[in-house]
C-alpha cells in the first residue's frame, strides 16, 4: 500500500513517512494543500492522510476537490482542531475518519487498517483480492482462491502485484509503474516493470491462476482477472 501524508509540519511529516516505511509502507509527503491535491491525482496512492491546516488551500478544498473529482480514495482528517462541527464537516465533505493531534502512531496505524478494509479489494482476513487471486501484506505470499499452492514475492514483485490488483482491469503506464514502485527520484530503468512483469507472470503460472497481466502496445500492462461471486 502506498499514503500519501499532507502535512505542513515538517518534523511530524517525515516522522509519519518514516514510521509508515518502517511498518511496511510505501510513502510520500506533500508539505501544502495545492502539491497534495496534484498527488492525489495521479493514481499512485492508495490512502491519504490529509492535515486541514494547510498552506495554499487548506484540507477542507484538498477534500471537496479530491471527492469532486469522483476520486474514492480512502482519506484520514489529521489536525489540531477537536471542534465538533469540524469533524462533522469534514466527514460531510467525504472523509473516511479523524484523528486529532496528539495521537499514537499506534492509534494512526489501526485506523489505516479500518479504513483500508472498508474499501473494496481485501477480504475479512486483510488479504488484497482481485478475481481469483489473494495477496498476504503481511507475508507477501500470492495465492489462487481454493488452490493450495502459493508462492512468496520479493519486495518489488510485491509492490507491483498489489498495484495491479488493487487497479485489476486498467491499464496503467510504465511511468505510473515506475513511479508507484520504485519512487518519484528513483534513477531506475524504464525497462524495469517490463522484467518485474516478467517475474510476476511466471509467479502466475506457476499458482495455475486464469489472470493474465496483458501488455498494451506503447502504454504500459494491465492485470485481467475473472471475477467470481
Amino acid at each position: 500500500m502506498k499514503i500519501l501524508v499532507i502535512e505542513d509540519e515538517e518534523g511530524l511529516r517525515e516522522a509519519l513517512i518514516q514510521s509508515l516505511t518502517d511498518e511496511g509502507y510505501l510513502a510520500d509527503g506533500a508539505e501544502d494543500g495545492e502539491t497534495g491535491f496534484s498527488m492525489i491525482t495521479s493514481g499512485l496512492y492508495d490512502l491519504v492522510i490529509l492535515d486541514i491546516m494547510l498552506p495554499v488551500i487548506d484540507g477542507f478544498e484538498v477534500l471537496r476537490r479530491t471527492r469532486n473529482r469522483g476520486i474514492a480514495i480512502p482519506i484520514i482528517l489529521l489536525t489540531a482542531r477537536s471542534a465538533l462541527r469540524d469533524k462533522i464537516g469534514g466527514m460531510d465533505l467525504g472523509a473516511d475518519d479523524y484523528l486529532t493531534k496528539p495521537f499514537a502512531m499506534q492509534e494512526l496505524l489501526a485506523r489505516i487498517r479500518m479504513v483500508s478494509r472498508r474499501g473494496a479489494g481485501t477480504t475479512a482476513d486483510n488479504r488484497i483480492r482481485a478475481g481469483e487471486l489473494r495477496l498476504d501484506p503481511g507475508t507477501y505470499e500470492l495465492s489462487r482462491e481454493g488452490e493450495q499452492r502459493t508462492v512468496r514475492l520479493g519486495a518489488k514483485e510485491y509492490q507491483l502485484m498489489e498495484y495491479l490488483m488493487r487497479n485489476a482491469g486498467q491499464i496503467l503506464s510504465r511511468e505510473q509503474i515506475t513511479e508507484r514502485v520504485w519512487g518519484y527520484d528513483s534513477e531506475a530503468e524504464y525497462n524495469n516493470a517490463d522484467v518485474y512483469v516478467s517475474f510476476l507472470r511466471k509467479k502466475l503460472k506457476f499458482i495455475r491462476s486464469s489472470a493474465v497481466i496483458r501488455a498494451v502496445r506503447g502504454v504500459g500492462y494491465s492485470l485481467e482477472v475473472e471475477e467470481h461471486d
